[in-house]
């Protein structure tokens, strides 16, 4: 009866802690933006058309096992892009740090979406691709989910393709205090 008590008293803990899919949605807005703005301005131009994939790419993130972080035990290059560390370093975080960090960095949100609820109101230039732009692969954005490292700090990865181009960047972004987020940092993932 107590193990059930407690289950139940969990569960509701669990749900009045998280956020609720319209706060969600709205963050991920307010993300996907700041990217796509920061993408403004390097290309420098305001009001470039944006077309993303609506599905939102999982994100597998490698997270060394504490001999490996020690240096006892050889694991993942601390370079690639995956790696916990490499993602920790871009937030500055301290060495001493990183054991307990890289265990809440698990917390990956999974949204419970198919797609992304794009919000027009946020950003009237960026659209949702339709299947037959997403086989194509044309001029087209795709998303990481994003990864949490505390309330005000994510990472998120993002692709674009254009045919058989592609390239990809991560990018960290802070929470300002309005809500909106800013890019801090950006780095190359990958190039074809």
């Amino acid at each position: 009866m107590i193990r059930i008590f407690l289950a139940v008293l969990s569960g509701i803990l669990l749900l009045s802690c998280s956020k609720t899919e319209k706060e969600e949605s709205a963050e991920l807005n307010c993300i996907l933006n700041a990217v796509l703005k920061n993408e403004s301005a390097r290309r420098e131009s305001a009001h470039l058309q944006y077309t993303i994939n609506k599905e939102l790419q999982p994100l597998a993130v490698y997270v060394p096992t504490a001999k490996e972080l020690s240096g006892e035990e050889p694991g993942l290059s601390s370079t690639s892009s995956r790696s916990i560390v490499r993602i920790l370093d871009l937030n500055h975080s301290r060495l001493d740090e990183r054991r307990s960090d890289s265990l809440h960095l698990l917390k990956q949100k999974q949204y419970v979406f198919d797609s992304i609820p794009l919000d027009k109101t946020i950003n009237p230039d960026i659209r949702l691709a339709g299947k037959k732009e997403t086989d194509q692969r044309n001029r087209i954005y795709q998303f990481s989910n994003p990864l949490y490292l505390n309330d005000h700090t994510v990472y998120i990865e993002s692709i674009f393709f254009d045919t058989s181009f592609g390239i990809g960047f991560g990018y960290l972004l802070e929470k300002q205090e309005d809500g909106s987020w800013i890019v801090k940092k950006m780095i190359n993932t990958f190039i074809t």
